[in-house]
């Protein structure tokens, strides 16, 4: 007969219990974190830089990206080569590399969630509807179900999903956000040469984190954490960003050659501020002569 007595959850059990952050008031070890955005976005882009972030900093022993969407050549393509898999404690799993469907893996991976096996292990899935029929509510059920099996043996585990078409609401069954422990919308906002500034806002949350902004160099993989700037910048800042930062991206130009480029005024108050705003953030200056010449990128970055 079952055991109520030897089985209930005791006082000492939560003693040395805590919330532990792999990076603080963002990321929790031992948690189920998706998340979630629109195509296009850069997701990957951004989960490959978390987890070299993570690999470099010790934060973890091991990591498991599993990666249902991508194959050898869009690895290659990217970089993966010199920039990830150079980590002999992350184990990359693609299609070709397995012979059993992508579902049948993750069974493979809950035998020996138990215990504490998978503790100080990262386990990332990419994504979602690579390995379940997303809007199947009881296939998003049992899914989530192998997630909580893997965090409750010690693991953390990382999950890519999508957005609707639309981009404003999170694609598919309910399950995916009501089981995780906690959800981000993840919005790709400016794009200055190899570097992606995203900012991630909080969708759904069990543990005590908050919106976030970071920067990832799609050439190094590096993750950067960025003030509330992106967070907080509004669509006409955001609008104004993208159209300076296409015409810098050309030539070197001096604030009039500018306004002019994107058709603003001289004496625009409005958009001379948010130029001064974003200059050493988005773009800087020199001067050359007389002349204050603007270029892409922060002040002395190695992009």
């Amino acid at each position: 007969m079952f055991s109520f007595e030897k089985n209930a959850v005791k006082i000492d059990d939560l003693s040395i219990e805590k919330t532990e952050f792999l990076i603080k008031d963002f990321l929790v070890k031992e948690a189920i974190t998706m998340i979630y955005g629109a195509a296009s976005q850069g997701k990957t882009w951004f989960m490959y830089a978390l987890t070299k972030h993570l690999l470099d900093n010790n934060s973890i022993k091991k990591a498991f990206y599993i990666d249902m969407d991508n194959g050898k050549r869009q690895l290659k393509d990217r970089g993966a080569d010199k920039n990830l898999l150079i980590y002999p404690s992350l184990r990359y799993i693609i299609k070709s590399t397995i012979s059993i469907s992508p579902f049948e893996l993750i069974e493979e991976i809950n035998k020996s969630a138990y215990g504490q096996n998978y503790k100080d292990i990262l386990f990332v899935f990419d994504s979602t509807r690579d390995f379940v029929d997303t809007k199947n509510d009881k296939q998003a059920k049992l899914f989530m179900e192998k997630m909580k099996n893997i965090r409750e043996a010690g693991g953390t585990v990382l999950l890519i999903h999508h957005a609707t078409k639309s981009g404003r609401y999170i694609d598919g069954s309910a399950e995916f956000p009501r089981s995780a422990d906690n959800v981000y919308e993840l919005k790709q906002k400016i794009r200055s040469g190899s570097v992606l500034h995203y900012a991630l806002n909080v969708e759904n949350d069990r543990d005590p984190i908050k919106d976030m902004s970071f920067s990832v160099n799609t050439k190094t993989f590096i993750l950067k954490q960025e003030d509330d700037t992106f967070v907080k910048l509004s669509l006409q800042e955001e609008e104004f960003v993208k159209s300076i930062l296409k015409e810098l991206e050309i030539e070197p130009l001096n604030q009039t050659k500018l306004f002019a480029k994107i058709g603003k005024k001289r004496d625009d108050k409005t958009a001379r501020k948010m130029l001064d705003k974003f200059t050493d953030i988005f773009w800087h200056f020199k001067i050359n002569g007389r002349e204050k010449l603007y270029y892409p990128g922060e002040k002395h970055a190695k992009n």
